[in-house]
């Protein structure tokens, strides 16, 4: 079980409820709540403040067929013609059963995204001086990716625009992109010396500049968040 380190949970607890933890990484990080009460704990309250999030998200009515496919992998059919009767109506009494709990599980389903191949990677989450999440990141080290994932709590501003830094560790900060906001989420791919550099300061900051983000490359307006970097 590894050692509890508050902000590294937090960063984790976020990932994990708002579903960009993944893969390998993912299944980790449950193996690690079951041991961890304190662990569960992050994850219920990320639980209760993301709730908001997840009521914008819109129903989907899975395909008809979906059912079929799901109770064919669950009970296939026996194969034995001597069947006793009484067993047939305990299989379809299982089944029955089964459906009510898969009718949870394929909501999770339905919107957990495919695992990715990388599981190795670092994560952040942004906060308001009142400790609203704003955004999650999420940075793969084996394909040198950076997702940013914003609340819906994120506004846009008229005219401007939240741009992301990566803060060197000689203090210069390099600009990586426009954040989204409003709960949309983007995904960029780090040059190899932007991914040597993340993973070494694990430093970002985000300040507010023009529409289209600073014209000097450098940041011209106020920094309004700093966040770092943990292992996941």
């Amino acid at each position: 079980m590894k050692p509890d380190h508050f902000e590294r949970n937090q960063a984790l607890a976020s990932e994990y409820v708002v579903g960009t933890l993944q893969g390998a990484a993912r299944k980790r990080f449950e193996h690690w709540m079951m041991e961890s009460p304190r662990l569960r704990r992050q994850v219920w309250y990320w639980e209760r403040r993301l709730e908001p999030f997840n009521n914008t998200l819109p129903k989907t009515t899975p395909p008809a067929q979906l059912w079929d496919q799901i109770e064919q992998r669950l009970f296939p059919e026996p194969q034995a013609s001597n069947v006793a009767a009484g067993q047939g109506q305990g299989l379809w009494f299982w089944r029955w059963s089964a459906g009510l709990a898969m009718a949870a599980l394929l909501v999770v389903l339905i919107w957990t995204p495919l695992p990715s191949q990388s599981t190795q990677g670092v994560v952040a989450v942004v906060q308001s001086e009142q400790a609203q999440p704003l955004w999650v990141m999420n940075a793969s080290a084996a394909d040198h990716s950076l997702t940013m994932k914003a609340l819906p709590s994120v506004a846009t501003n008229t005219g401007q625009d939240f741009e992301l830094w990566l803060l060197l560790e000689s203090g210069v900060p390099v600009s990586l992109t426009v954040l989204p906001t409003e709960g949309a989420e983007l995904r960029i791919q780090l040059s190899n010396e932007q991914a040597r550099e993340l993973l070494k300061s694990r430093s970002l900051a985000i300040s507010l500049e023009p529409k289209g983000g600073s014209p000097t490359g450098q940041p011209t307006g106020p920094v309004l968040y700093h966040t770092q970097l943990v292992d996941f």
